[in-house]
């Protein structure tokens, strides 16, 4: 009992050693958009900056590049969705695409890019948890491997991670969504 606080203690200690940053550098906060109810996101792979949101009243589409909503549907769980297969039919210009969601049934978005770059949510004070973003060869959990590292956001995630194309950041909470892009 006595290592599995050791390790806790040591855990709480890497993460709290990690600064904080409103964006990691090359990357810009972009939006935080309320939405109540929020269950699931899934970001397009056809148009890699349109993010499909759930929520308990419909879906809504967000052009990432600018925070704007461009499309809303405010039917409930209709045939478009598919909670065991983690997938949602898209609104307005992804309506003919098939959207993988992450969120409250499970699934998940990327958390690695293609420049190297990872997303870590660490929780070592649970409930509460920690985005963390790690550039290129770097591991937040890591003491030797955390120089950095920047914990870009504390809350309740239903989900965080890339976009397809790695352009993109989100961090869903039940009641909000924040996304950062790249510069």
């Amino acid at each position: 009992m006595r290592n599995l606080f050791n390790t806790k203690h040591r855990l709480v200690k890497i993460v709290e050693s990690i600064p904080d940053a409103k964006a990691p550098l090359g990357w810009e906060l972009c939006s935080i958009i309320a939405i109540g109810g929020l269950t699931e996101v899934g970001f397009s792979k056809q148009y890699s900056n349109m993010l499909l949101v759930i929520s308990s009243a419909g879906r809504g589409l967000i052009d990432c590049n600018t925070g704007e909503k461009i499309a809303r549907d405010y039917e409930e769980y209709g045939d478009w969705y598919s909670s065991f297969n983690l997938t949602s039919m898209g609104i307005g210009i992804i309506s003919n695409e098939s959207i993988s969601i992450s969120g409250l049934c499970g699934g998940g978005l990327p958390v690695a890019n293609h420049y190297g770059e990872t997303l870590t949510v660490a929780s070592p004070k649970w409930p509460l948890e920690y985005l963390i973003w790690a550039p290129l060869g770097k591991d937040p959990l890591i003491d030797r491997f955390q120089e950095g590292c920047l914990r870009i956001m504390s809350d309740f995630f239903v989900c965080a991670g890339f976009s397809w194309n790695g352009e993109f950041i989100v961090a869903a909470t039940s009641s909000d969504i924040t996304i950062w892009k790249r510069v």
